[in-house]
């Protein structure tokens, strides 16, 4: 048996693979490596011992404990990961959160023998500017999230990753490729370079996150072993997102999940999927599921929780996976993830699951009254464009006359904002930027754009427009980062004015409101009456559509203040900020 240690890469460089041999009567390694702050430290053992299934924790399991330089102790669990050179080989990954020597033990697979230790230190720096640590709910303030560093972290989102665009091109003979039937979504393996590209999208538009599917996917039929390229394959991605400081929140159920006859299927009624997480049984499988998820993902310092995607969709039962995930689910990712990162739910459900996060999908009013915890909008405000008799009598039109007139005329034929066909529309540019800045001065945490925009065909110029219009308001975030967490919700600060306001401010420091006019409205210049305290402050009118401002200073003498909007179409932004 022997141990191996490496650190994980960082931005577009790997660090060097630590190779250390432990001789089995050893204990402790000869020397110790280092590695950056927050990167992965990942120890190996390897075993020739025969296991009527090596996936299965209840038979075998890689336990390890982590103490920090300052004492705390951490216990982590490790995980199958195949054969190597004849040997079976268990992986363990931890994550260091703070700079020094750590220590760790690992426990003897076969639960005989003396623990084997080593150390390694963490160097008081990161390997690049976009790692930050794990994501954590702000302690301070609740209703936000903060990264390992205390920085605060406000999801700029692109798409979610389905289990099928990283899984393998095909399986057993089915080819990973089609249309899905009942959401005319294509969907079906991508490139490495299709991924790749996607993410350096992000990149270039200051976006922070990504949604990576699991869905049962990647399990083989026995639902307790894993495909393991499969799901190796979604790691990379991972890994991939994290060198570029992205983040990933990582899904274990979802409505759409496998169908349990087929490798590329979906099937909605949990009955059909390899189990069924609506109804209690097969605890022993669900349990090992998600402690291998959570074994392999934690340690990467991008990555945090989704637990279920739209659960409550027909004909499942939203309260009954509540319930199972109160009792079970929750308690089980708690009790494997030594790191306890923010887990999430959607759709509405989130209420009353012991979750963290709140992920909104297509909801028709932002009711932020009710956001009691961190809220994203993982799915846009609802929206319809202006209504036509043309546009309402294709929506009524059988399915083979609106795919007919979308082949040979365009995208009058929508299904709905999660869809290619939406953010490829110039014209509804307007409701996911809406989307964007509404949840942010509601209070939000975050938000996504496109979850099926198609990465396998070339981006077109309104889809870099929806990601243009993302990165202004990644751009605002940033500028006030030091406050952000502080921000809340302030009613009545504009008193009067030609639209719509809503402001997320500091009282006293700074104010950030959104005019929203509506779909195509033009709002001529006006005064705007203001609920401000006596004072001098920078004031600015600030651009959606292209991140300019105009910048003006305004001097309060007595408690109100006004100022002259500028003529503007659909959409603007006041930015108001106390001088020293």
């Amino acid at each position: 048996m022997f141990c191996k240690a490496l650190s994980y890469w960082g931005k577009r460089s790997y660090y060097f693979l630590l190779l250390l041999v432990l001789f089995p009567d050893a204990n402790v390694f000869a020397q110790s490596p280092e590695l950056a702050l927050y990167d992965v430290f990942e120890t190996s053992i390897s075993s020739n011992q025969s296991y009527r299934n090596p996936f299965d924790y209840k038979e075998v399991t890689l336990s390890g404990e982590f103490e920090s330089p300052n004492g705390e102790m951490y216990q982590v669990s490790g995980f199958y990961d195949g054969v190597v050179d004849t040997q079976q080989i268990w992986r363990i990954r931890f994550m260091p959160d703070m700079p020094g020597e750590w220590t760790y033990r690992l426990f003897p697979l076969g639960k005989k023998g003396a623990p084997q230790s080593g150390t390694f230190t963490v160097l008081d720096q990161v390997v690049h500017k976009g790692v930050r640590g794990h994501v954590k709910v702000d302690p301070k303030y609740p209703k936000y999230l903060i990264h390992d560093d205390g920085s605060p972290h406000y999801w700029v989102g692109g798409k979610w990753i389905a289990a099928r665009d990283y899984g393998p091109p095909q399986k057993e003979g089915e080819v990973n490729t089609g249309e899905d039937p009942r959401s005319e979504v294509r969907i079906g393996w991508k490139s490495d370079e299709q991924l790749t590209q996607y993410l350096d999208l992000l990149l270039e538009y200051k976006h922070n996150g990504i949604l990576l599917k699991i869905a049962l996917y990647p399990l083989e039929k026995d639902g307790l072993s894993w495909d393991l390229e499969w799901i190796r394959r979604g790691e990379w991605l991972v890994k991939a997102a994290a060198d570029r400081g992205i983040y990933v929140q990582v899904n274990f159920f979802d409505t759409w999940s496998r169908n349990k006859d087929f490798w590329f299927k979906n099937q909605m009624d949990g009955t059909g999927q390899p189990f069924n997480v609506w109804k209690a049984g097969d605890e022993h499988k669900k349990q090992n599921y998600i402690q291998t998820i959570v074994s392999r993902f934690a340690a990467f310092q991008n990555v945090y929780w989704e637990l279920g995607n739209e659960m409550e969709h027909k004909p499942n039962c939203g309260t009954c996976f509540v319930d199972l995930s109160n009792q079970y689910y929750i308690p089980w990712i708690k009790e494997a993830d030594p790191y306890k990162l923010p887990i999430g739910l959607s759709e509405e459900i989130w209420r009353s699951a012991d979750v963290d996060i709140g992920f909104l999908h297509q909801a028709n009013e932002l009711d932020a009254e009710s956001w009691t915890k961190p809220v994203m909008m993982n799915e846009l405000v609802g929206y319809e464009r202006p209504s036509s008799l043309f546009r309402d009598l294709l929506k009524k039109s059988p399915k083979f006359v609106r795919r007919t007139y979308k082949n040979f005329f365009g995208r009058d034929t929508l299904r709905g904002l999660w869809h290619d066909d939406a953010m490829n529309a110039p014209d509804l540019r307007f409701a996911y930027r809406r989307t964007f800045w509404a949840v942010f001065v509601l209070g939000g945490t975050g938000s996504s754009e496109a979850t099926w925009l198609y990465i396998d065909a070339p981006y077109s110029a309104a889809a870099r427009h929806v990601m243009r219009d993302h990165m202004y308001l990644a751009s605002v975030i940033e500028k006030y980062a030091l406050l952000l967490n502080q921000t809340v919700l302030i009613k009545g600060f504009v008193r009067n004015g030609p639209v719509k306001a809503v402001t997320r401010g500091l009282a006293g420091q700074v104010y950030l409101t959104y005019f929203d006019a509506g779909y195509e409205t033009d709002i001529d210049a006006g005064e705007v009456v203001l609920n401000l305290p006596d004072g001098r402050y920078t004031a600015s009118w600030y651009d959606t559509k292209n991140g300019s401002s105009s910048n003006f200073d305004l001097e309060v003498t007595a408690q109100g203040g006004s100022l002259q909007s500028p003529n503007f179409n659909e959409d603007i932004v006041l930015i108001i900020e106390k001088k020293p």
